[in-house]
């Protein structure tokens, strides 16, 4: 093999492994191309940089407040409370709006980095209780801006119902407005206006819930951080927040 072809073909392989593809020769002499993933240690490491990851004296991890994160969610509201005030000056009639907990009115960060971003629903009973989770800044700033403009503000999250009493009383705490209402997946008894009682998926139950809301309410913005906060209408606005630590269908 000629030093120019050598050169010729150890270019072509970098290329390809630098793409994430490997090429695997067949019988035939043609060529199937596999990608590789993303390798999940890089990735928690890039969502820690996203949130300006660092460490207390305890070891404890924390977000940062002026991390990109944090841009990105100022940048969200922002643009979502110019067109709440937008609509306010139209005169809506009966506004409000929805605000999911995780990870929309709470933040849930520094507990996920401190288990390698694995979900334990004993750890996280743990956490609700104490009230380890910080409030969202800019959607904390929304919700009371809103309030004080007559606004109603609705919680709908899914957490269950038997966590509902503690978690209402965090996000008092936090300095969150008191609720025209608040909404807990249902696990013992489902309300009516969900045909699909306790087996809802978050489309259904959240869509659902949203609909009833809707009965006396206009909900001028809906706030999650899940596609699956969004869909299903029954909102002028959805509103996506960030979050690259979990996935919720």
């Amino acid at each position: 093999m000629s030093g120019l072809f050598k050169l010729a073909a150890a270019v072509a392989i970098g290329a390809t492994v630098a793409g994430g593809a490997t090429a695997l020769a067949t019988q035939d002499g043609a060529a199937s191309k596999s990608r590789e993933p993303a390798n999940i240690g890089q990735v928690k490491n890039d969502v820690k940089a996203y949130y300006g990851d660092y460490l207390d004296a305890s070891g404890k991890h924390h977000y940062s407040d002026t991390s990109t994160f944090v841009k990105d969610s100022q940048k969200q509201v922002a643009d979502a409370k110019r067109y709440l005030s937008k609509r306010l000056t139209d005169q809506v009639k009966n506004p409000a709006i929805v605000l999911d907990v995780d990870d929309t009115s709470e933040i849930t960060f520094g507990w996920e980095a401190d288990n390698d971003f694995g979900f334990d629903p004993v750890k996280q009973q743990a956490a609700i209780d104490k009230g380890e989770f910080p409030a969202n800044k800019p959607v904390l700033e929304l919700a009371n801006w809103a309030a004080q403009h007559g606004v109603k503000v609705y919680f709908l999250t899914g957490r269950n119902e038997l966590q509902g009493p503690q978690s209402l009383k965090n996000l008092a705490n936090e300095g969150y407005p008191a609720p025209a209402g608040a909404f807990f997946k249902p696990k013992t008894t489902a309300p009516d206006y969900l045909p699909c009682g306790l087996t809802c998926n978050t489309v259904q139950y959240k869509s659902g819930t949203r609909a009833h809301i809707a009965k006396t309410a206009t909900i001028v913005l809906n706030l999650g951080d899940q596609f699956s906060d969004l869909e299903g209408g029954y909102a002028e606005r959805p509103v996506k927040l960030p979050n690259p630590m979990y996935y919720l269908p």
